[in-house]
């Protein structure tokens, strides 16, 4: 695609990412108009109620499922590169759960330390991930043949036991049905800004990071011995990528619960549209990812209201058919 075609393109994903974010701080159990919405952002005034309203429920919301539905994206496009693998996603290949696991973990058993000003849960949760996507990845290589079907299998069998291991954790300990729930389907219930300031040191490095390996992300997709002819230490930027990848994943997980297949869909979407090339795919894939997320969490508000449904179900309503046609295409 020529660079103009691109230009469109980044646009056109820009455009609509301010359209979600006005539309999803507009629309509610109480309705405020977009001239509102501006006025209080830029301008403190309560006398019609809506600022509380904007700045300390909608507007944190809508930011964090902004990043945590980028962080989604994101690492979902570079999962398909790096096991050359158009069916990988986080949730698919059990990181997420991973994450959710460390997570719960942390929460279950109250940990209260600070790393950095740093709550734990961010950090176990990447643990459980990290530790799960090179688990995964050690299982599906020893077979000879096949890898695809390896990945998905051993992705979904430790998925499998990880969710159930959280289930009976949640199930032992005394946290709220209300928090199990959130957990294991997801969603953005009562977050706050200090879950933004959870997520934004990690979004930004591990986005800065995966950025600039997007040249050599290329370059794996040729297999490791082009690589290696290209001057690309194939298992050390594997490693990195990986590590990094996690952190973004793991993070945005320790916030949200459980939220599979926007890492599925969205670069499936615009592979078509923008190519391959993950020098803009990645990119593109924050923003696309940023919009399914937040919107899938506008209809999880409105859909049922007043009550509210976690947005994990709408997600899945969305991918999991999407996964299935994959499935089916591809004999």
């Amino acid at each position: 695609m020529i660079n103009k075609g691109r230009f469109i393109v980044f646009f056109s994903l820009s455009v609509s990412v301010f359209i979600t974010f006005l539309l999803s701080i507009s629309i509610g159990t109480v309705r405020v108009s977009f001239l509102n919405i501006i006025k209080s952002l830029f301008y403190y005034s309560d006398t019609i109620g809506t600022s509380t309203i904007i700045k300390q429920i909608r507007l944190p919301r809508v930011i964090l499922s902004l990043l945590v539905g980028a962080s989604l994206g994101g690492a979902g496009t570079v999962f398909q590169s790096l096991f050359r693998n158009p069916m990988a996603d986080a949730y698919i290949i059990g990181i997420s759960s991973g994450s959710a696991l460390g997570a719960v973990l942390a929460i279950a058993f109250r940990l209260r330390f600070y790393i950095l000003g740093f709550s734990p849960i961010p950090l176990f949760a990447f643990i459980g991930g990290i530790s799960t996507v090179f688990l995964v990845y050690a299982i599906s290589s020893r077979g000879r043949h096949n890898q695809m079907l390896n990945l998905l299998l051993s992705g979904l069998a430790i998925n499998s036991f990880l969710s159930s291991l959280m289930s009976f954790l949640l199930l032992m300990s005394d946290t709220s049905l209300h928090e199990s729930i959130y957990w294991l389907m997801g969603g953005f219930s009562g977050r706050g800004w200090e879950h933004i300031r959870i997520v934004v040191p990690y979004f930004i490095t591990s986005i800065l990071v995966l950025f600039l390996f997007t040249r050599e992300l290329n370059i794996l997709l040729l297999g490791d011995e082009q690589a290696k002819n290209l001057g690309v230490n194939a298992e050390q930027v594997r490693r990195i990528i990986i590590i990094f990848t996690s952190l973004l994943t793991a993070s945005a997980v320790s916030v949200s619960g459980v939220i599979g297949f926007v890492g599925l869909v969205v670069p499936h979407i615009l592979r078509l549209v923008i190519g391959p090339d993950n020098r803009t795919l990645f990119p593109a894939s924050l923003f696309g990812g940023a919009i399914l997320l937040t919107l899938s969490d506008l209809i999880a508000r409105i859909a049922l209201s007043p009550s509210e449904i976690p947005v994990g179900i709408v997600t899945s309503l969305i991918g999991a058919p999407f996964f299935l046609s994959l499935l089916v295409k591809r004999g």
